[in-house]
Order: C-alpha cells, then structure tokens, then sequence
C-alpha cells in the first residue's frame, strides 16, 4: 500500500512539473509574467497602421487634446491568453532613447518598434503594443494587432472622428 501511494504521489508530482512548464502560444508558461501597468489619460490615440519585417510594428500616435503630448520610446509586446494580459518575454536585452518626444495638438506621428527583442517575429495570437511610456509605467498606450497563422499581422486602422 506504501509504494501505491507513493507511485500515486511521484505521477502526481511529474504531471504538475509537466503542465507547468508547458507552452501557451507558443510562449513557456513560467516566462509569462501579467502585466502590471497604469494606462495614459488624455485624449491620446494609437494604432497599428504597418508591419515591416526589417524594421517592426508601426503605430500612429495622435494627439487629440489641446496640449502638447510628451512620450518616450519605452514600449512592450503583450499578449492575451485566458482573458489575461501577458508580457511576451524578450529574447534579449534591450534599450530605448531615455528621451521625451512633443507632439503639438492635432499632430500624429508614426513610430516604429522593433520586434528584435522578441526574436523577429512574433507567434499567432492577439497582441498589443504598449507605448508612449517615459520610463515610469504612467503613460501607457496601447495598440492592438493579431498575427495569424500564416504569420501575416491584422490590425484595424480606427481614425477618430472629432
């Protein structure tokens, strides 16, 4: 009966060890980590307008207040799995210009981010760019996009209406 229970319990044990470090999305499960973030305030607008494979995603920030908008270049990749907002993680290091931007009211600009970071590309699923951060997680826009199966992106070009 001793060694019942404890064959029952090493099984257990391997299939908790074995789901855990599964993968999601063609992500490893202990690399995701949720996302923890503030999202900007303002009447900021951003999206997806073009993928390039040299260079990134590109997004359009537009300014639809009256004041000028500061932004940095610190942004993340993140994607939805199970209702829930994850960091994709980053193959290697990487750094930004620690500097601010200014975008006069009613002006957009289109910033590219580099998906280097992430290995070039990304697997299928639904994602967002996070941008626009300073440096201090406060400022934060997002920017949704998918990328299929066949590895082409998806995103919805949504211009407002004032």
């Amino acid at each position: 009966m001793r060694r019942l229970v404890i064959l029952l319990s090493m099984c257990l044990l391997m299939c908790c060890v074995l789901c855990s470090c599964g993968t999601v999305n063609g992500y490893k499960k202990k690399d995701l980590v949720p996302v923890n973030e503030t999202l900007g305030s303002g009447s900021i607008q951003v999206f997806v307008v073009g993928q390039n494979e040299e260079k990134g995603v590109m997004v359009k920030i537009k300014n639809l207040t009256d004041d000028v908008f500061y932004y940095g270049e610190y942004y993340s990749i993140q994607i939805f799995i199970e209702g829930v907002w994850y960091y994709v993680p980053t193959e290697e290091e990487f750094v930004v210009h620690d500097l601010a931007h200014e975008l006069q009211p009613g002006m957009s600009y289109v910033e590219t981010y580099s998906l280097a970071p992430y290995g070039g590309k990304l697997n299928p699923g639904h994602y967002r760019i996070a941008c626009c951060d300073l440096g201090d997680n406060q400022n934060i826009h997002y920017a949704e996009f998918n990328v299929m199966a066949d590895g082409r992106y998806r995103f919805e070009i949504i211009e407002p209406t004032v």
